[in-house]
């Protein structure tokens, strides 16, 4: 059986699609959303993609994309830091502490101007890091539209290892990361989040599954 995104974004899931390498689940999930909250100004990212409502973020499975011991990094603005917090725990994790990315540039507000972003860290589980002597803070230099800095990737990686990584709403690959995003070739499959293309390792990791699959019912069909 060939699979495309149009067949497989046409299947009636109730659970995530995972390939054979994130079996299991990710242990560590780092998620940039598309907040629409104060987002639809002139200068707002409705101007560079589309925005997802609060109801959307939270209808997210982020759950049933984790390991039963995982860490979730959960990207966000002071506009939405309250939402990140209440969302972390509606996904089934404990909020644990900011970290916070200062910016070498001024960017927008209404009251006061915002000089950084914030990325929330929540567990469950089992799930201390390896080093425990990271600060909570880094300067970075700011890149094109929400691009996110490399340094963050860095962080998370010495303090979470050895566990299966990914990344929801991803704009570019990184190595040792799966992926899923409407601008990548995305690795897992989301019921009622349709991407336009996946990777070649999730196609393959589904070919292989309906062949031995077919093979299954060949065999039992032959034993009767």
């Amino acid at each position: 059986m060939v699979f495309d995104a149009n067949k497989i974004n046409s299947l009636k899931l109730e659970k995530p699609i995972l390939p054979e390498s994130l079996k299991g689940g990710a242990g560590t999930i780092i998620i940039d959303p598309a907040w629409d909250l104060q987002q639809k100004g002139h200068f707002g990212a409705v101007n560079h993609y589309s925005l997802m409502t609060l109801e959307q973020i939270k209808a997210l499975p982020v759950g049933d994309l984790c390991a039963k011991d995982a860490s979730v990094w959960l990207w966000c603005t002071a506009a939405t830091l309250p939402h990140a917090y209440a969302i972390l725990k509606i996904w089934g994790f404990t909020p644990r502490a900011p970290f916070v990315w200062v910016k070498n540039r001024m960017g927008l507000g209404q009251y006061l101007r915002n000089f950084c972003e914030f990325c929330i860290l929540g567990t469950r589980g089992k799930s201390l890091p390896a080093i425990r002597n990271q600060p909570n803070v880094g300067l970075f230099p700011v890149q094109d539209h929400s691009h996110k800095p490399e340094e963050a990737y860095d962080i998370i990686e010495r303090m979470y290892p050895d566990r299966p990584r990914l990344e929801l709403f991803a704009r570019r690959p990184r190595h040792g990361w799966h992926a899923w995003g409407n601008e990548i070739p995305s690795d897992i499959v989301i019921p009622g989040y349709p991407v336009p293309e996946y990777s070649p390792l999730l196609l393959n990791d589904l070919s292989r599954r309906a062949a031995e699959n077919d093979n299954g019912k060949s065999q039992r069909r032959c034993d009767d």
